[in-house]
């Protein structure tokens, strides 16, 4: 600390003999003091609460009327709230009636007879602490404010972020979660929100750090999660706005990692984009892991526009499966060793069948980690039909205006090389009639199927690629690099595809896709994926016959018509 600038101090000399006041006072004038006096203790009292600018009281002990041990007990009462410095000045040098000075509060002695050099010495030495003790209250007056300020500032925050992240008065309960931030602002993000087909989204994030700093993201996020799920957009396009607003935001060492899924209304379908998250696992019922579902994109507000991947996977869970999602948090939680927890801590939790893994899982690491170094996120999907505990507010939420009544259209795109290598030939598909009123509470499963069928168009038709190559870890990178290569090089070759509202009352949706490709025999492949075990690849036309009212292949297999029925929810 910087040296203190002593102050020519006011000084209440206090003495029952006018001699040694006025002694006290000729020594003390020369130096530039100015000084009050009291002839007894009860004056010395009365000067101080009628004097605030009293720095230093030099008291004598032995006085008529109210003597010092008692004035400085009331002088000391008196003056809590600042520092007061009180200096016996006494010819009592006897080791009980010194400790009784200090007893009633005194701070330091001056002998009689006085001593110039010795009395100088002890006031400006008390007038140091006088300073001292100025200082401290002012800045600790002044760190109270700016604590004041910065809680107000806080709870200000708070609302905000409370109010701006939770848009739907609604619980989901196929959902438990559980969030345990570091501190008051968390950089993990959940959300839910229904979608209109009846089914429930749910978006796990981890921003970089941790607090308000990595916190500062979630507004936007939360803003564009609930503005993209009302118009049903599918979890690929949510993540793509996404990264596009966190683009523009972020300074480039902070990014954010996200899990968005959407479960369909029975359950039976899940539709997951996952940007540099942990693996998703997905539980069997009766316990363990049954599959890990990896990351196969960055992480949000990293990549450009143009070289942003949107697109998603979609799986048919087993029924009463659950997804387990989970931030850093809890793989990085560390013992008193410095441990972590990791993944093989956690799976061995799946093991055995349990009523809830998040209890499970919470316990364990609460009891595992010696202190909670980051923001702490999971949450625990349950694949069965979708229920909410406030089906009205899920509505109004979505404001879906099922009286709208589509009429019979027909919509046709013929798409060669040029069309086929813009890699966005689904999502501008499925774009053109996300305006349809009849669609939007099958939106997701009409992604799914013009993806499908339309990959098995492009891939095994036009490019001539075989789907067992990439059911490996080796494969699959080497499959979409050679993927991209052909497509790259393709020049000849085109995909028709055809949508056609039809049926009683518009309740069919016929989609029909062909292209000018090699020959594809279904039958071959239907026939492979009734062995026992079946092979890797066929998956999709399983799917898509699963989904569909009928699946009719002609033409050598270049042209697929599906009918997919939109009365009964899927």
């Amino acid at each position: 600390m910087a040296d203190i600038e002593l102050q020519e101090g006011r000084i209440l000399i206090v003495d029952d003999q006018a001699y040694n006041r006025e002694l006290l006072a000729y020594l003390l004038s020369d130096y530039g003091y100015t000084f009050a006096m009291a002839a007894n203790g009860k004056e010395a009292v009365e000067a101080i609460e009628a004097d605030d600018t009293i720095d230093l009281v030099l008291m004598d002990v032995s006085m008529p009327v109210m003597d010092g041990f008692e004035a400085t007990r009331l002088i000391k009462a008196k003056t809590t709230g600042r520092y007061q410095p009180v200096v016996f000045v006494t010819a009592l040098d006897d080791e009980q009636t010194l400790a009784k000075c200090l007893e009633v509060g005194g701070d330091d002695f001056i002998p009689k007879p006085v001593n110039l050099n010795v009395l100088l010495a002890k006031v400006k030495a008390n007038q140091r602490s006088a300073a001292l003790y100025r200082q401290l209250q002012e800045s600790n007056t002044s760190l109270l404010y700016h604590q004041k300020v910065m809680d107000r500032e806080h709870a200000i925050v708070e609302h905000v972020f409370r109010n701006g992240m939770q848009r739907v008065d609604m619980q989901c309960r196929n959902i438990r979660y559980s969030i345990t931030p570091l501190s008051m602002f968390n950089g993990d993000l959940m959300l839910t929100a229904p979608n209109p087909s009846g089914g429930v989204y749910v978006m796990l994030g981890d921003f970089t750090g941790h607090g308000l700093s990595a916190a500062i993201g979630c507004l936007p996020v939360s803003d564009i999660f609930y503005a993209m799920t009302k118009k049903h957009a599918d979890v690929g396009d949510i993540a793509f706005e996404i990264n596009l607003r966190l683009q523009s935001l972020l300074p480039s060492y902070m990014f954010f990692c996200a899990a968005i899924l959407e479960l369909s209304v029975n359950g039976d379908r899940l539709s997951y984009w996952n940007g540099g998250m942990n693996d998703i696992l997905m539980i069997a019922p009766g316990g363990g892991v049954a599959d890990r579902l990896t990351a196969q994109h960055m992480p949000l507000g990293v990549l450009e526009c143009d070289e942003f991947d949107r697109s998603i996977t979609t799986i048919k869970p087993e029924a009463r499966s659950r997804i387990f999602v989970y931030t850093d948090g809890v793989i990085e939680a560390r013992n008193s060793e410095g441990e972590f927890f990791g993944e093989e801590r956690l799976g061995a939790l799946f093991n055995s069948p349990r009523e809830s893994y998040l209890q499970t899982v919470s316990e364990a690491v609460a009891q595992f980690q010696q202190a909670q170094s980051d923001d702490i996120s999971l949450f625990e999907l349950h694949c069965e039909p979708v229920v909410f505990d406030n089906p009205a507010a899920a509505e109004a939420y979505l404001e879906v205006r099922s009286s709208n009544v589509s009429l019979p259209w027909n919509l046709h795109c013929h798409l060669e090389a040029e069309e086929l290598r813009s890699g966005e030939v689904v999502h501008q598909f499925i774009r053109l009639v996300a305006n349809e009123t009849s669609l939007a509470r099958h939106k997701d499963v009409l992604f799914t199927l013009i993806s499908e069928l339309f990959n098995n168009a492009l891939e095994h038709g036009l490019l001539g690629m075989n789907s067992a190559d990439k059911y490996s870890i080796e494969g699959f990178s080497s499959y979409y690099s050679e993927r991209l290569a052909r497509l790259e090089s393709l020049e000849e070759g085109a995909i028709d595809i055809s949508l056609k509202l039809t049926g009683e009352g518009n309740s069919l949706l016929e989609l029909s896709i062909s292209h000018t490709g090699q020959a594809f025999d279904v039958a071959a492949v239907r026939q492979a994926q009734e062995q026992a075990p079946p092979v890797a690849s066929g998956y999709g036309i399983k799917l898509v016959e699963g989904l569909c009212e009928s699946v009719e292949y002609s033409d050598d297999g270049r042209s697929v018509t599906a009918v997919y029925p939109l009365i009964s929810t899927p």
